[in-house]
């Protein structure tokens, strides 16, 4: 009967540990989504503040994050493109081939490329701005499950009350996963470093 229980015992322990150690591989820091489709919709390309022709290609091979905002956001975009400024510099060494991307999509129609250009390379001469026409918009909103809603106006500039995650999009150009705030660069720069090896 002890001899049974010592057997017992020792299964429980030696599965813990290959259970510990499978899920300290495996976990990311991340909200994790399964999604089966593509970041962005198949056989469309987009004009960005770095290519004229970016499609699903261009997120291929790269470790993208993703955050959606405004050029005329007072508080929260700018805090989170500051801080994934932060991040990039952290990470700069790993990423001598550009594996690690982030692109800005812009939420407001009104935002042109030249705008968003100016806009994300103060913050980081490397980031990827995104602009669209509403109805490119509002299908990647859609697909995306961002939410995006204007609020109020004031002298011709809008106002948007909108998502605040960063996605994050695995070189098969699918989301794997979503950092909702607080934003915090320690855990994001591990699901990098442990996915740039």
């Amino acid at each position: 009967m002890k001899k049974s229980y010592l057997i017992y015992g020792l299964a429980i322990i030696i599965l813990s540990i290959i259970y510990i150690n499978d899920n300290d591989q495996e976990n990311h820091h991340y909200t994790r989504v399964n999604a089966d489709s593509l970041f962005l919709e198949n056989n469309k390309s987009y004009q960005t503040t770095s290519s004229e022709s970016f499609t699903n290609q261009s997120l291929k091979g790269h470790i993208t994050l993703v955050f959606f905002g405004y050029t005329n956001c007072p508080d929260f975009c700018p805090d989170t493109l500051a801080k994934m400024s932060k991040l990039f510099k952290s990470v700069s060494d790993d990423n001598k081939n550009k594996e690690l991307q982030l692109l800005f999509i812009s939420i407001d129609p009104k935002d042109k490329t030249e705008v968003v250009k100016k806009y994300v390379e103060y913050f980081n001469k490397d980031f990827i701005g995104m602009s669209m026409d509403k109805n490119n918009l509002d299908q990647l909103i859609e697909q995306s499950g961002v939410y995006a809603k204007k609020v109020s106006s004031d002298d011709g500039m809008d106002f948007y009350d909108h998502t605040g995650a960063i996605f994050y999009i695995g070189p098969e150009a699918k989301i794997l996963g979503i950092y909702t705030p607080p934003i915090l660069n320690d855990l994001i720069n591990k699901d990098i470093a442990r996915d740039l090896k």
